[in-house]
């Protein structure tokens, strides 16, 4: 009698404990990444209006200013592409940034608002692990800034 009420517990201890464990480490490990890109993503949302309002002002002059951005290259040892995208709105000017973990559909997004004389120039992807990864903004004589990717 006892090896019918044991049986069962037993195979349930062998097989679903280690199911179950191995089920919530994948959660967890995801999880982990889609924060460790949100990082990413509030990070170069965070530079590129740092720029802006940095070279928004009349003491900067008509130019080019590269920044290496200081991402990491890699999450978890998996790289990550950047694809901006803009859009007009009343005031100003949002630029829409999607993360996407490569060979994984874990994604972020963030938003960066900017001003009316902002726009996306035409190199719009970010690739993380390349070795040439960084923001580039150029300002123009009139005041339009343009962003891009390097």
């Amino acid at each position: 009698m006892e090896y019918v009420i044991m049986v069962p517990v037993l195979l349930m201890q062998v097989i679903l404990v280690p199911m179950a464990t191995v089920w919530m480490m994948d959660i967890w490990v995801d999880q982990r990444k889609e924060t460790a890109l949100q990082d990413v993503a509030s990070h170069v949302g965070s530079t590129i209006q740092q720029l802006y309002l940095s070279l928004n002002r009349e003491e900067a002059g008509a130019g080019t200013v590269t920044q290496v951005s200081n991402v990491p290259p890699f999450i978890e040892s998996i790289p990550y592409v950047v694809d901006a995208s803009d859009r007009r709105v009343e005031n100003g000017t949002i630029i829409d940034l999607h993360l996407a973990l490569m060979g994984t559909s874990i994604t972020a997004t963030t938003h960066v608002t900017l001003g009316s004389n902002a726009l996306l120039g035409e190199q719009r992807t970010f690739m993380s692990n390349s070795t040439s990864a960084c923001i580039m903004v150029e300002k123009f004589s009139n005041g339009t800034l343009s962003f891009s990717f390097g």
